[in-house]
Parts: C-alpha cells; structure tokens; sequence
C-alpha cells in the first residue's frame, strides 16, 4: 500500500497550476453556513483560474442576491438557478458546466484548512494515476458539547467501524476505497468522470458517492486518502437530528447494495443484527439469550471512557452512553427501512408484470 508525507508529495508551482480546478457546491437554504465556506474558500490558497460554481437547488432568494453579487466583483464565482432536485441532480447539473481538471465536491456547511486546494492540486501533479483523492471532515473547534461528541462517535472505530477515518486526521496518505472518502471533502479528475452520464444516482437518498467510488474501483482507479487534507463540518446539535442523519445513511447503504452488491461489507450489516436481537428480547426470555447485551452495553460503557478520557472530556462520557447505542440503530433501522421498501416496489412490480393485459375492441 502506498503511504507517504505530504513532504514528499511537494511538486514546483508550475505543475501544480498547469491542472484547472472546479469546485461545486449544492445548497439551499443554509446562508449563514454558506457564507463561512465562502469566506473560507477565498482565504485559503484559491488558484486565481479555478472555478467555483454554487448550485441553488430551489427558490432561494437571499442566497441568490449573495451569488448574484459575488459574481459581479469575481469571475470566479458563477451561480447556478435550479429547480428543486435531490442533492445528487444538484451536484450533475454543475458538473455539466464544469471545465476543470479537477472537481472539488464540498458541501455548503464546511471551512476549509488554507492548503486544502494546493495540497490536493500537489497531489495530483506528482502523481498523474491518482482519479481520487480525499481527506476527513472534522468537527469544528467551536462545536457545542452535544455536537462534540457526535465528532467523537463518529470518529470511533466503535462508532462507525472502517469508515471513521472520514472523521478523523490520522495516519499518512494511503491507497483507499470508498470507506475512507466522503462527499464533502472529495476531488476526483474529470476524465475519470467525463464518460459518467448522470455521474451521481438522483434517486439515491445519500451517500451517492459511494456508488460511484465503487464503480471506479471496479475500473481500477488509484484512490486516497489523505488525512492532511482537512475540512470542518458542522455535526447535528440534537439526537433526533442524529438519528436521522444516521437513518439516511443506513438507508444509503442499501441503495448501494442494491446498485453494487459487492459493495456490501459484512460489517455493514453487524447493526441489523443487533437491532433484530434487540426485538428478539421481547420474546426470548431466557438468561442467556440476555447474556450478549451485557457484553454489548460493557462495549458501549468502554468505549465511551477510552472516548472520554482520549479527548479530556470526562463530562462527555454520559452522553456518549446515549449516542453510540443510538448511531447502531439508526444505521440499522435506516438499514432495514429502505430494505423494506425495496421489497415493497419489486412485489408491486411484480404484480404489475403478471397483471393479464387488457385489451379493447375498436
């Protein structure tokens, strides 16, 4: 596997502006986030030849004013009107006007670290068989303690198993798959791309990307993961609001599974198997049957302290016994809720195949 320092992956200048960067951004409704990672964008190492294109998805009037004058003043800037669509039509109908070599997807809620499009730009100079690169998102310095420790879960191994380096900053610049690479913080090559009509799955609830990262494994794109590669993104400041985050993605993960089967990892399904033996308990009234949630709620209880105590945050460690539970099961409800409905549209399908025809007479 490939590791190195970003000190090794330096190139000259020249290099590196030879690639043209475009930069897309769906949003609707969020202007004050929107303003921050704009604000972000045009203080961090914006190559003066990129292109930042801002899809409006949907009436958005306030936001639209913002766009209509940033565009006036920078070239740069280019706005977009949509109807309303799913994120995914969002992102495919900027990504049909976009000219770059390089697509930068982010999302309207992150702040950017200043080197984010140099270090990325550096990357791909050296190394001219990379299609993907991405790094973390983190939770930002200025968080809530509820939204700390969402940061904290999902960053956990425990919490969200192989995919918690999109997380969190560790390790060095390495080959990766789809578990390591997130929307908000992706580039990706516009030749890997330029073949790809929709790129992204506008009937996908979340975790479009996903599919896609998948697919161009299967074609042997080079990936990675670099973890200095940082943006800030704003965590659910409730527990319904995680919750619900959490359901859309287990309901996500089906999605691809039916789109990609071998996308599936065993360890997707460890919630759903959790969840069902939950429910088992109301029918299963025997000691040993309750024997594996004791070891499940040990795990939950130690994990929540080498959580704590790994962060400093000792007051923390209530709330994490409530949030680690609460992020299985919403993954695993997700999981099955959208199961169930695909189950659902193929039987009715399947009644509408075998329905005899009706024919009229004239």
């Amino acid at each position: 596997m490939f590791t190195e320092t970003l000190s090794d992956a330096t190139v000259t200048g020249e290099s590196r502006e030879a690639l043209s960067l475009s930069i897309v951004i769906p949003t609707h409704g969020r202007l004050a986030s929107l303003q921050k990672c704009l604000a972000s964008i045009f203080a961090s190492e914006l190559p003066k030849t990129a292109e930042l294109l801002v899809a409006c998805n949907g009436s958005d009037p306030a936001t639209e004013d913002l766009l209509r004058g940033l565009s006036a003043s920078d070239p740069r800037v280019h706005l977009m009107e949509l109807e309303r669509c799913s994120p995914a039509d969002a992102r495919n109908a900027a990504l049909r006007k976009a000219q770059g070599d390089i697509v930068y997807f982010l999302d309207d809620d992150v702040t950017i670290a200043p080197d984010l499009f140099s270090r990325a730009l550096n990357t791909f100079a050296l190394r001219p068989e990379v299609d993907v690169i991405g790094g973390p998102n983190l939770t930002p310095l200025d968080s809530s303690s509820f939204e700390q420790c969402v940061g904290f879960v999902l960053a956990s191994p425990f919490g969200s198993a192989h995919v918690c380096d999109r997380y969190r900053s560790s390790g060095l610049i390495r080959r990766t798959d789809d578990r390591a690479l997130i929307l908000c913080n992706l580039a990706i090559r516009g030749r890997a791309l330029a073949s790809r009509h929709p790129v992204f799955g506008g009937e996908l609830v979340c975790n479009e990307e996903n599919l896609l990262l998948g697919l161009l494994e299967l074609e042997n794109r080079v990936m990675l993961h670099d973890p200095g590669l940082i943006v800030y993104h704003t965590r659910r400041g409730t527990l319904s609001g995680f919750f619900q985050q959490v359901f859309r993605y287990g309901r996500g993960r089906w999605q691809n599974t039916q789109h990609l089967p071998e996308s599936l990892s065993p360890i997707f399904v460890v919630p759903v198997f959790l969840l069902v033996y939950l429910l088992s308990l109301t029918f299963v009234r025997s000691w040993w049957w309750i024997l594996p949630l004791g070891i499940y709620l040990a795990m939950v209880s130690m994990f929540s302290t080498l959580e704590a105590i790994r962060n400093r945050t000792p007051r923390h460690f209530p709330l994490m016994l409530v949030l680690f539970p609460s992020c299985h099961l919403a993954y695993a409800t997700g999981f099955v809720w959208q199961l169930g409905l695909s189950v659902l549209d193929a039987m009715k399908s399947r009644r509408r195949s075998d329905a005899p025809a009706v024919s009229e007479e004239v």
